[in-house]
């Protein structure tokens, strides 16, 4: 992806079924990266599309219904008139229809190839095996779509306790408020940390949102790792913000990269990685 040529396109794709967080989710994030406190009292926030340009795309102009409740949406474009997509999400939902489409199944697997990265969110994995975009990889879902998956491509190797699992080109999400979690790791990898930081704070999301505060305050946001360490290497490849560099006796973290809310703590095998809140 080349971000000397921005903005980056987020081409969502809708559908009728679909669930709404797994589509709102990705677009809100996205879309906070630019947005800034507004002047006019009866605007909280404006956006300047520099760094994405986010749309909704589905087969055709047709009102769409969401999973659950009432809401009802309308996709931007159709499959035959969109814009050239950056990165491409796929949200799950009712999908059985999908599935049986030879026309949406074409379209993401046209799309994805083109896309540098491609982000399912929920079932929408399921969407991405069904056009073989997933095979031989490791991927993860929503908990009741895992046999589902493995039925389409037996080739996946399954991570069940994983929020999202990131290959490269290709990214899934795990239930529903993962597509969060995933869209602002996707943020950080293609616009970098202080976009991140941006997005934490207008979202106010989880433990970003935490950290955003904490150096709001002015205070350190980054882990250490102490002489615990077995240099095992395990937080260096679990780490999504690459923070983790190795030393001459162990493996130490660079303060500028770390976020402070990586998994690294949490699964380093020896408890050798200490927090700062």
């Amino acid at each position: 992806m080349d971000n000397n040529e921005l903005p980056l396109k987020v081409g969502i794709f809708l559908f009728d079924g679909a669930d709404a967080t797994d589509f709102i989710g990705p677009y809100e994030v996205f879309s906070a990266v630019d947005l800034a406190p507004s002047k006019k009292r009866t605007t909280l926030y404006q956006t300047s599309h520099t760094m994405y340009d986010v749309f909704t795309v589905s087969e055709t102009k047709k009102d769409l219904r969401a999973l659950t409740g009432g809401l009802r949406f309308k996709a931007e474009y159709t499959f035959n008139d969109c814009p050239a997509i950056d990165i491409l999400v796929v949200p799950g939902g009712t999908i059985t229809e999908e599935l049986a489409n030879t026309t949406v199944i074409s379209w993401l697997q046209k799309q994805s190839t083109k896309a540098a990265i491609t982000l399912s969110v929920c079932s929408g994995a399921v969407l991405l095996a069904k056009a073989g975009l997933l095979s031989g990889l490791s991927v993860t879902t929503h908990h009741l779509a895992f046999d589902d998956l493995s039925a389409i491509d037996p080739t996946i190797t399954l991570k069940k306790n994983d929020r999202f699992v990131d290959n490269g080109r290709i990214i899934t999400a795990a239930g529903v408020t993962a597509g969060y979690d995933a869209a602002m790791h996707i943020v950080y990898k293609t616009a970098g940390r202080s976009a991140f930081f941006k997005a934490g704070e207008i979202l106010e999301y989880g433990e970003a949102w935490k950290s955003v505060q904490r150096k709001l305050a002015g205070l350190p946001i980054h882990r250490t790792i102490t002489d615990k360490c077995i240099k095992c290497g395990k937080c260096a490849k679990l780490c999504p913000f690459h923070a983790v560099v190795e030393g001459e006796t162990q493996f130490e973290i660079q303060p500028e990269r770390c976020v402070g809310i990586g998994p690294c703590a949490k699964l380093c095998p020896v408890a050798a990685i200490e927090s700062s809140f």
